[in-house]
């Protein structure tokens, strides 16, 4: 049976395109397992929460030159160029002693970089390497591989902690760049000559203005996570759940969800993050495993959802911006929820809660934007977007 998660495929599952889908998880687990090597080298949670904010910035530095690179040049070797600088920002501690809020300006580069390289990936390389009726599929696809990084990358990194020093993440987050690098470098791309009048700055493959009402409901979502992961970023344990609870989301999105209402999934996503935020509160020792899975489940169901919204929402021709907005926007989210979390001066915006435990405010802040988030995708989102989707 065909479902609204997972479209009709005739070979989409070629090898350029596995190529490309390892590559995004090998890619984002690189940073992923920067962004857990930044706590460690930052002296103090106030450098580590700026760092987190500067990779939120540099992620959309490059965007609008991104449509005039991918037609004046190769398209893939725009993304070559732009995972080699994600590997020099990687290698940098290796050979550099960093100074104080070094780290910062290293996660800036680094941001700006990858988001480069993710929105050449996204918007152009996956779409040239398949079919026009396989294109929802494959952006489906690449997305939640790179939603695995977020998992993956801070197990990887929090396991080897365990054996070795903190060097040594500096070396698995080059070794997963390297392996990304040689396999977009292996994928084939058709060459196109350059078009007249192009522009050096544009919204293209950048932000689709028109998905203004999704951005803005999806950003208080991915702030929530990034909270969450502000808080549980030094267990082992978490990551591992919460890997868990984004197969489990794979498997609800094909089995639960295939002929539920339209709307369903992102309520229950958002519910589920809200029920993990509740646990978090309640600290009794059995919920040290329902957290990460609850939270790995409504996230991916949530972010699964949003993502073929954006498409829905897009013209024919600005697929590829919508997959740079969706990805922009998650990952923003995301930063911007890590500087939050690790921002210690929270208990001052909220001075009635000042008696409880910092991360325990944390925790009360990301519940009311969830909240937030779920009253306001019912009372406006979903309608907004039946009235404007055009597909």
């Amino acid at each position: 049976m065909y479902t609204q998660n997972t479209p009709v495929h005739v070979r989409l599952w070629n090898k350029d395109f596995w190529f490309l889908a390892i590559a995004n998880l090998l890619l984002g687990m690189a940073v992923n397992v920067q962004m857990v090597m930044t706590f460690f080298i930052c002296p103090s949670h106030e450098e580590s929460s700026v760092a987190m904010g500067a990779f939120g910035i540099g992620l959309v530095v490059m965007g609008m030159f991104v449509s005039f690179l991918v037609e004046r040049y190769r398209r893939n070797h725009v993304c070559w160029y732009a995972i080699l600088g994600v590997l020099a920002c990687l290698a940098t501690p290796l050979f550099h002693d960093l100074p104080f809020g070094g780290m910062t300006w290293v996660r800036l580069a680094t941001g700006i970089c990858y988001g480069l390289a993710e929105m050449v990936l996204y918007s152009t390389l996956v779409v040239d390497t398949c079919e026009s009726h396989q294109r929802t599929e494959a952006n489906y696809a690449v997305a939640w591989f790179g939603r695995l990084a977020l998992a993956l990358g801070p197990f990887i990194a929090l396991l080897f902690l365990h054996l070795f020093d903190v060097g040594v993440l500096s070396w698995i987050s080059v070794g997963c760049a390297s392996v990304a690098f040689l396999m977009v470098m292996m994928v084939g791309c058709p060459f196109r000559s350059p078009g007249d009048n192009i522009k050096l700055l544009s919204l293209d493959r950048f932000i689709l203005p028109a998905s203004w009402g999704l951005t803005v409901n999806l950003l208080f979502i991915s702030i929530v996570v990034g909270m969450i992961l502000s808080i549980q970023m030094l267990d082992l344990s978490f990551f591992a759940f919460l890997l868990v609870g984004f197969l489990l989301a794979i498997m609800a999105e094909k089995y639960v969800f295939a002929n539920a209402e339209l709307m369903s999934e992102a309520i229950a996503g958002m519910l589920l993050v809200g029920f993990a935020l509740l646990l978090m509160l309640v600290e009794t020792d059995q919920t040290f495993v329902t957290i990460p899975i609850l939270v790995g489940l409504g996230s991916g169901i949530i972010a699964s959802r949003f993502l073929l919204f954006f498409i829905k929402l897009s013209d024919h021709c600005q697929r590829g911006t919508s997959q740079s907005s969706f990805f922009l926007t998650w990952e923003m989210g995301l930063a911007l929820g890590l500087f939050l979390g690790l921002e210690r001066s929270t208990p001052a915006v909220l001075p009635y809660v000042g008696e409880l435990p910092a991360w325990k405010v944390v925790v009360v802040i990301a519940l009311t934007l969830d909240v937030v988030a779920l009253l306001l995708y019912m009372a406006f989102t979903h309608q907004w977007y039946m009235k404007h989707k055009n597909r």
